[in-house]
């Protein structure tokens, strides 16, 4: 893992894992700051007290978790900070834990807010960050809801969740384009096996002007079947999240 690059400073051409390890802590650094909430590093074992990389971890992740939860506990500082929230999101490399940041923003200025923010890191932002993007827009869709498996096997979600996802469909035409646009201007495969999530290679998903674009994310993925199988497979789009469970609709 490579440390110590700064967002000015990654090549627009490559990347590789940690390059934006650095910028995403001096984010949360001066976050942290404007809240006067100071991280103070625990003591760590011997064993992994000596181990630098570890260490860099570790404080990144106590400092994310910190952050996050001073943003739930007050939504008007996450309200007021988010600008800058979504711009340390879009460089935290951590597919899992960067919800710890998306959340309470979510809460805050709503789901339509904060992906378009995504949407245009992903249009024009720098490859690592529009991957970071991709990674972030999973935990920003909405949650389709189901009462049953059986619903859930039926595609029927509560009339409740399913208004929250229409309230975003736009969007996620737009993300789609976006992804796709990107993924062919793109000439850096790891980057754009992450845009490939985030669309799908079949026309009517698209207005006309995009069609060619279409035509030539479909050759490049065939170009190279191995890597993008799942991309030629998909026949569906939509959220990706799904929770089972009894719910209130009204």
């Amino acid at each position: 893992m490579t440390e110590g690059v700064g967002a000015d400073d990654v090549d627009m051409d490559a990347w590789v894992d940690g390059d934006l390890a650095d910028e995403f802590e001096r984010q949360l650094d001066d976050l942290l700051a404007e809240l006067d909430s100071a991280w103070v590093e625990p003591e760590l074992q011997p064993r992994f007290a000596s181990n630098e990389s570890f260490r860099r971890y570790h404080r990144r992740n106590g400092k994310r978790w910190q952050l996050a939860c001073v943003l739930r506990e007050r939504p008007d500082l996450a309200a007021t900070l988010a600008s800058r929230v979504l711009a340390a999101v879009v460089c935290d490399e951590d597919v899992a834990a960067n919800r710890q940041l998306i959340e309470p923003v979510l809460t805050a200025v709503g789901r339509r807010r904060v992906q378009e923010y995504l949407i245009s890191v992903v249009t024009s932002g720098p490859l690592l960050q529009r991957v970071c993007a991709v990674r972030a827009w999973y935990w920003s869709q909405a949650v389709l809801v189901y009462e049953s498996p059986r619903a859930l096997t039926g595609g029927q979600p509560t009339t409740g969740s399913q208004a929250h996802d229409d309230e975003v469909a736009d969007l996620r035409g737009w993300y789609r384009a976006a992804c796709l646009t990107a993924f062919v201007e793109c000439d850096h495969d790891a980057t754009r096996e992450w845009l490939a999530r985030g669309f799908i290679l079949d026309e009517s998903y698209y207005p006309a002007s995009l069609h060619r674009g279409v035509a030539a994310a479909r050759a490049i993925a065939e170009s190279d079947p191995a890597r993008f199988k799942e991309l030629i497979a998909k026949t569906t789009d939509g959220t990706n999240l799904a929770a089972i469970r009894p719910a209130d609709d009204h």
